[in-house]
């Protein structure tokens, strides 16, 4: 099975503080996401998982002797004037809620926003796609609501409904359930199982919950002194 997204040899350096040395945070991680896959990350704070999930959209520039693929294209060292063609199909889903929802729109704006802009469609198309979405995630009662209304919980449900209408081949969700109760945990985590199961998608997950990885994920990682294992 072909990756959708895939990272080789990544390395990363945290410059030094003032008086201090550089810190080798990735030390020539490896990385392969294949369509329809869920794969959980885990480590302690500051160990770069974060970091790689940049690295891996091309977020950041990647050192030498890295190489990151998008499919079958390698774009590396690609400028931003040709990966933003390319970015639609690449999305990555944030923990802050309110940063990723228009703190002045609806969510029935800021979704049919997704539609207009990653993938061309409005109108009566787009209000039947977000109402077959909402329906799916159970957030239909808060499509005429804004982020300030919504509780952590509901902010992520419509965050994965931007994700889920706008179909790109990989995301990356950093910490999904950070700061939010067991339950809302859990119904976060299955909403993005969802998402997978109904797009294909290849989905890398930063979760520090071994439980919610070991319910939801097909693959296990932990990242430890700079390189990937299997958890």
């Amino acid at each position: 099975m072909s990756a959708v997204v895939r990272g080789e040899s990544l390395h990363w350096t945290r410059p030094a503080a003032e008086g201090g040395a550089e810190t080798h945070v990735l030390r020539g991680a490896d990385l392969e996401v294949h369509a329809g896959e869920m794969v959980t990350i885990a480590g302690p704070s500051g160990t770069g998982k974060s970091v790689l999930g940049s690295l891996m959209l091309r977020l950041r520039p990647v050192d030498e002797p890295g190489r990151v693929f998008w499919g079958d294209q390698e774009v590396t060292s690609l400028p931003a004037r040709q990966l933003h063609p390319l970015r639609a199909r690449f999305q990555g889903l944030l923990q802050q809620g309110t940063a990723i929802l228009p703190p002045f729109s609806t969510v029935r704006s800021a979704l049919a926003e997704t539609l207009r802009e990653v993938r061309g469609i409005r109108g009566t198309d787009a209000a039947a796609r977000i109402d077959d979405v909402a329906g799916l995630l159970g957030i239909a009662g808060l499509l005429d609501r804004r982020p300030r209304y919504l509780s952590g919980g509901e902010k992520r449900k419509s965050s994965i409904a931007r994700l889920l209408l706008a179909e790109p081949a990989f995301a990356f969700v950093d910490e999904p359930d950070s700061g939010l109760d067991p339950v809302s945990q859990h119904e976060v985590m299955g909403e993005l199982r969802k998402v997978l199961d109904r797009t294909g998608m290849g989905m890398l997950v930063v979760t520090h919950n071994a439980r919610l990885a070991d319910r939801y994920a097909d693959r296990r990682l932990s990242l430890r002194e700079g390189v990937l294992h299997a958890a």
